[in-house]
């Protein structure tokens, strides 16, 4: 038994599940008896993938990770506006947070907790995504008073703050548009102006400086 090879197909299987049961209830409340008998497998097979709850949830937390990634990286396309961009990127996130809302809160009560290998590899996944939203703020407006990574990380911070506070009622097209409205709005209002206002200009013509 203890040589037994492991296969991949199974350690999917139990993330599958665990991701499922670890988005119902609060993590204190899962036991992996639960997940082992939907799988109708035993605890000692469980326990062979992974080592302790804690291990499958983090591993859980890593592999959704990654379907995240995937699911951004299918929106990030530079042939979409920057108006598109954001939206997209904004719609996906709340989207696929939420059904997960306790998996999401876990998820940022115990990032920095990942193993330092899958940490970095998260880190690294989450800047590509921010260099490139920035890039693409960058060259849509040019040089404005917010550097384009501070807006990306204030665009995560609205999403964020989004999918913890939102209400029973809401509904994510909802929130998603209310954030890409708000954000653009924001990062558009600090635009710096390339010519004089026409106010200005007129003000000038009539005081006889032109």
């Amino acid at each position: 038994m203890r040589g037994r090879k492991k296969s991949e197909d199974t350690r999917a299987a139990i993330l599958r599940c665990a991701a499922e049961v670890f988005s119902q209830r609060p993590y204190h409340e899962v036991l992996t008896d639960e997940i082992s008998g939907r799988l109708k497998m035993g605890k000692g097979t469980l326990y062979r993938y992974f080592s302790s709850k804690e291990e499958l949830y983090f591993a859980t937390l890593i592999d959704g990770l990654q379907g995240m990634q995937e699911a951004l990286d299918a929106v990030l396309s530079p042939r979409l506006s920057l108006d598109r961009t954001i939206a997209a990127l904004t719609r996906t996130i709340i989207g696929y947070f939420w059904q997960r809302r306790d998996f999401f809160v876990l998820l940022h009560r115990h990032e920095t907790k990942f193993d330092p290998s899958e940490r970095v590899e998260w880190e690294q996944r989450r800047e590509n995504v921010v260099a490139r939203v920035a890039d693409r703020i960058a060259a849509e407006l040019g040089h404005t008073r917010i550097d384009p990574r501070l807006a990306v990380e204030m665009l995560f911070g609205m999403i964020r703050s989004a999918c913890l506070y939102r209400d029973d009622a809401a509904h994510p097209d909802d929130l998603a548009r209310l954030v890409t409205r708000t954000f653009l709005g924001g990062v558009r209002a600090g635009v710096r102006a390339r010519a004089p206002r026409p106010a200005a200009v007129a003000k000038r013509v009539v005081g006889g400086k032109r």
